[in-house]
């Protein structure tokens, strides 16, 4: 007779650091969202059952926004999770030239490694970046450095790796990725480009978590359509892979999961559109004294690859052709009714899997078979079935260009 009573199940493993660090996996990187970050646990564990070592996981916390407290909760919450970044967000100092620094926030001012950014490294204030790291959970090292502008940038990149060169000095040995904030230039420009890669290729440093800030994406929780950015993304991502080096790009949502496909190690995004994209906004021009608009009711599409109106979501599944992906959450969803919380929570299960699924010899392959599938799809519709105005997928012809 076989006793159960007192038994009990481990829970499943996440892919390990040490593998994730090999570059032997594709990584998925969760940033904590504002709000709406209470059930991410759940996302955490679903993704080691389902995909296990054929993805690696990791989160991300933006510190500048949230108390020392908060922080360390968190992290304290995910323990289990491998990679752990604690990005100090040295961008968002208005003495970093980051031309749309925002006024500091409160928060932000109760950091004195941000209110304190120096023009040229030393060896104190780097130590205070990285240990502010540490301190919070963070299993790996962001280096300390932050905006690269695009003007002069040369100059401009050469000062950012002096930040770099100073926080390898301090940490030794123990892992490290080269932390850079730039504009978008930096991608289509081809002179720009250049000096980055060539920054990369004869680095001695083989990890670079790189952030490009875009132009503005519309719709909101939209795609990027650029196609001289998603060029500039493909050689970027090709070289990093031809030349060994690791090439992490968070808050770039699918563009990250394309990337990866094209020779990328990661990306990372989240519940909110900031987790997403890191692209200027539209300002709000609400009427003072009236209610916001409602939240549109959203859901993440898997057929076209892109979030589109829950009820387009509802309507496409009847269509022969459209495959709709469940997750715990989407089946939530059904049962329940819409809510936008459990909505971004089957988003991140959906891109999870999307990740994992790039665990193969051609991952490029893989996902243009994806964006083909979603294009076949729409055009297997009538005109007048065919999604609409926030709802068009109009990434998928850009998509398959680019994969080929």
């Amino acid at each position: 007779m076989t006793h159960t009573s007192g038994s009990t199940t481990a829970a499943p493993a996440h892919t390990s650091l040490k593998k994730i660090l090999r570059g032997d996996t594709p990584v998925l990187l969760v940033h904590k969202s504002v709000q709406a970050a209470q059930r991410l646990d759940e996302v955490f564990g679903q993704l080691a059952v389902l995909h296990g070592k054929n993805l690696g996981v990791g989160t991300v916390i933006r510190l500048p926004g949230m108390s020392s407290a908060a922080a360390s909760r968190y992290m304290s919450s995910h323990s289990s999770i491998p990679l752990r970044f604690v990005d100090p967000e040295l961008h968002l100092n208005p003495a970093g030239d980051w031309p749309d620094a925002p006024a500091m926030s409160a928060s932000a001012m109760a950091w004195p490694y941000l209110t304190g950014l120096p023009t040229k490294p030393t060896a104190a204030w780097i130590k205070q970046v990285l240990e502010v790291q540490s301190d919070h959970g963070a299993t790996v090292h962001l280096s300390a450095s932050g905006w690269v502008s695009e003007v002069n940038g040369r100059k401009s990149l050469d000062a950012a790796m002096l930040f770099v060169k100073e926080s390898r000095q301090s940490l030794g040995n123990e892992p490290m990725f080269v932390n850079l904030t730039l504009d978008s230039r930096w991608l289509s420009d081809s002179a720009l480009r250049e000096l980055l890669l060539q920054e990369m290729v004869e680095s001695n440093e083989k990890r670079w978590y790189l952030r490009f800030y875009w132009p503005e994406v519309s719709p909101r929780y939209g795609q990027l359509v650029d196609e001289a950015l998603l060029r500039g993304y493909k050689e970027l991502s090709a070289v990093a892979a031809a030349e060994g080096k690791q090439l992490y790009l968070p808050n770039s949502g699918l563009t990250g999961w394309i990337a990866t496909a094209l020779g990328a190690t990661g990306f990372s995004t989240g519940q909110s559109w900031p987790e997403q994209a890191f692209a200027r906004q539209r300002r709000a021009g609400g009427r003072a004294g009236q209610p916001p608009p409602p939240r549109i009711p959203r859901l993440f599409d898997s057929t076209l690859l892109h979030t589109v109106e829950f009820a387009e979501s509802v309507r496409l599944r009847g269509f022969t052709g459209h495959k709709h992906y469940d997750s715990a959450f989407s089946l939530e969803i059904d049962a329940a009714g819409h809510d936008s919380k459990t909505a971004s929570l089957h988003y991140l299960m959906a891109v999870g899997r999307m990740q994992a699924r790039l665990n193969i010899a051609r991952p490029n392959i893989g996902a243009l078979k994806r964006a083909r599938k979603g294009s076949a799809f729409l055009k297997s519709l009538n005109r007048v079935d065919r999604p609409a105005g926030l709802n068009r997928a109009e990434q998928l012809p850009v998509w398959e260009s680019i994969l080929r």
